[in-house]
């Protein structure tokens, strides 16, 4: 299952994932043509493809509709959707920090546990394999007007922490601690090229970049959980 799989990095996910011979589940939220695109490119290789809608806002209703799924068996829950904005009202805004720390934190945690019945049924090597994305600037330095985000991001990371825990030894829980893997649409220019100059690697990650890690942490890595894995090109060395 892809959580937020209509474009950028959970299609790149949706698509790698596909390549690998898995079936999918593809959530979307409002990109229902988004969707069908990933759809049917994962379609192209050979994927059975299944889309659910899910508003990670909402907590009761996204957990009642995976439940609804009727899941015997889950090799794999990814999270790739989140909210990402600049704080409103200096940072004071309890509707949109309470709504932050739902999409990003404490919704993605409780789909964890109601998908882990289906995901200890897994026959990967390992267990199965449940991620979702991080952020850099939790642990490297702190975005201004950016409070509300990185306090949801804190809370996801350390949650995923503790829900490898709760979850072993039978499904394995990690955090990609991204940094910017595609370029969000409304970042000028000239913030990108000041970003770039800062990255060691001078470029920012690709959604191949991202699945890339992902397909290794779902089929590689069975001894590796509870871990908070870097993916920047080394912008947070400085």
């Amino acid at each position: 299952m892809v959580v937020g799989g209509s474009r950028r990095v959970g299609r790149g996910v949706a698509l790698e994932l596909a390549r690998s011979g898995f079936d999918l589940i593809l959530t979307y939220h409002n990109d229902l043509s988004g969707a069908r695109e990933t759809q049917s490119m994962a379609n192209d290789h050979g994927a059975k493809v299944d889309l659910h809608k899910m508003d990670l806002n909402h907590s009761d209703l996204a957990l009642a509709g995976v439940r609804g799924l009727g899941l015997e068996k889950l090799d794999a829950l990814i999270v790739s959707a989140a909210a990402w904005e600049k704080d409103s009202a200096a940072g004071g805004d309890v509707d949109q920090a309470g709504q932050f720390m739902r999409i990003n934190a404490s919704t993605p945690i409780e789909l964890s546990r109601a998908l882990a019945p289906a995901l200890r049924q897994s026959s990967l090597q390992g267990g199965a394999c449940v991620i979702a994305f991080g952020d850099i600037h939790v642990d490297f330095r702190p975005l201004k007007d950016f409070q509300n985000y990185l306090a949801s991001k804190r809370a996801l990371q350390i949650g995923f922490q503790a829900l490898a825990l709760e979850l072993a030894p039978k499904i394995r829980v990690n955090v990609i601690v991204a940094g910017v893997i595609a370029w969000p649409d409304s970042m000028p220019q000239v913030e990108r090229d000041s970003y770039v100059a800062r990255v060691p690697l001078r470029r920012v990650g690709t959604p191949h970049d991202a699945a890339a890690l992902v397909r290794f942490l779902t089929l590689e890595a069975p001894f590796m959980t509870g871990a908070a894995i870097t993916l920047d090109g080394g912008r947070s060395l400085g």
